[in-house]
């Protein structure tokens, strides 16, 4: 994370500086973002750099952090079903939430990025999934709430269902994002394969009937 001396920066550099990087990785990638070219960017020194960050992963995680508190405040704040009436339409909106978010604050990108670029073997593909972990809580409890109602499996784990879901995720939002535009409408194609996402995700987490149906 950045050293104090950035943190104790007035809001509006801190804001310039993870605004022009958050800019810079969306649109060269992690591993072609220059190190030069962002520092000539900012206006600062590599003196300076490493007076703030330890390194280029340090001021990636940085724009990233940011965006997922404000995004786990967002969460927060929507909470969890307030009943089992409402659960799956609560459940879908915290879904949309976070498109939203990603969305407004130009991390859509950065995520197209993230998807295309940082495979499994990328040195910080582990740090990646480390840093999305907070996050977890808030499905975490949403799911444990939706077992205590009869409304989500309890044949799996938890932790197996997360897992399968955010496989599921991983698998539908791959092809939507390669198809983003900024600015623009999403494709009818996408609009279908999102529809398909949360359809799929309802299919795995609904338990079965006594006759083994959903």
């Amino acid at each position: 994370m950045p050293l104090n001396r950035f943190l104790n920066l007035p809001i509006e550099e801190k804001d310039r500086v993870l605004g022009i990087s958050k800019n810079q990785f969306a649109t060269n990638g992690y591993d072609a973002t220059s190190l030069n070219l962002l520092l000539r960017e900012l206006e600062i020194s590599k003196g300076q750099f490493y007076y703030w960050f330890e390194d280029k992963a340090d001021l990636f995680f940085t724009v990233m952090q940011e965006g997922l508190d404000a995004l786990r405040l967002r969460l927060d704040e929507h909470g969890q079903p307030p009943s089992a009436t409402d659960y799956w339409d609560h459940m879908r909106e915290s879904r949309l939430i976070i498109e939203r978010f990603w969305a407004e604050n130009d991390f859509v990108e950065i995520g197209q990025m993230v998807s295309q670029q940082i495979p499994l073997n990328h040195p910080i593909y582990e740090r990646l999934v480390v840093c999305s972990t907070p996050l977890q809580s808030h499905f975490t409890e949403g799911l444990r709430l939706g077992q205590e109602w009869g409304l989500v499996r309890t044949d799996l784990s938890i932790e197996i269902l997360l897992s399968l879901t955010d496989g599921v995720g991983d698998a539908f939002y791959g092809p939507m994002l390669k198809t983003y535009t900024k600015g623009k409408p999403p494709s009818e194609e996408t609009l279908l394969l999102h529809d398909l996402l949360g359809r799929t995700l309802r299919l795995i987490l609904q338990p079965f009937d006594e006759e083994g149906r959903k």
